[in-house]
């Protein structure tokens, strides 16, 4: 499976989200994890994992990187994937290439998208086909959840325009610091008038070595919210292909 999560609006602890959903993963099943720095303007994923080897934009060479040069978090286990920035464009075209190298040798991939409602497409393409899911991050409180719904607005326009494949699953997650309480889930999804799919919250500094940027983002505290979530997303069946 490969899950895309970007936010209406940064910073939604987006990257916290896709650093635990593959540490979690990886911690609990024993899953090859790759966890992929698909948002080249803040580099979160680089920059705050201790992590050194190939870079996206290397799959945009002549000569792809192997696998094996992919750099290993080593608790949990799970390949990082970072970015050096090296364009937008570039980007792309290196996410069109890896994919199905990623596809081929992980279980998971997790991509830390561009926020906003073209971010996604500005990486992987603008009809999201790399993709199986896109998590939308969004912390639960007004003015988060007011972007979510204009986020929301544009992605089913361009899904009724058919610029989004409707094989795309399509899933919000409430994340945001543990004390923000403004807006329970259930308020979140009567405001939007859709279903959560979860609620991972982070929990700065709650394990050691965790100082809230280091690896141990994949805290193990959040474990059974990341089940959950998890569990909620292989169970969700795929949206069948239209006949012709």
């Amino acid at each position: 499976m490969i899950i895309g999560v970007t936010t209406p609006r940064a910073p939604e602890c987006k990257r916290g989200l896709a650093v635990n959903l593959a540490a979690s993963v990886s911690r609990n099943s024993g899953a090859r994890v790759c966890v992929v720095d698909g948002d080249p303007l803040t580099r979160d994923v680089s920059t705050r994992l201790p992590v050194r080897g190939a870079m996206l934009e290397d799959y945009a060479t002549a000569a792809m990187p192997s696998v094996d040069r992919i750099g290993l978090l080593p608790t949990p286990e799970i390949a990082v994937l970072g970015s050096c920035a090296d364009g937008l464009g570039r980007a792309r075209l290196a996410a069109e290439r890896a994919t199905p190298v990623l596809r081929a040798h992980f279980d998971l991939v997790v991509w830390d998208l561009l926020a906003g409602p073209t971010g996604p497409g500005r990486i992987v393409g603008a009809r999201l086909e790399i993709l199986d899911w896109l998590l939308l991050a969004v912390t639960p409180e007004q003015r988060s959840v007011r972007a979510a719904a204009h986020f929301l607005e544009h992605f089913e326009t361009a899904r009724s325009r058919g610029a989004i494949d409707e094989r795309l699953r399509f899933g919000i997650v409430c994340t945001g610091d543990e004390g923000c309480v403004a807006m329970s889930p259930e308020e979140v999804e009567a405001e939007l008038g859709t279903p959560i799919v979860g609620a991972v919250p982070q929990l700065w500094g709650r394990s050691e070595p965790n100082l809230g940027f280091g690896p141990a983002l994949a805290i193990p505290e959040l474990d059974d919210a990341v089940d959950a979530l998890v569990a909620r997303l292989y169970e969700e069946p795929k949206v069948p292909t239209q006949s012709a």
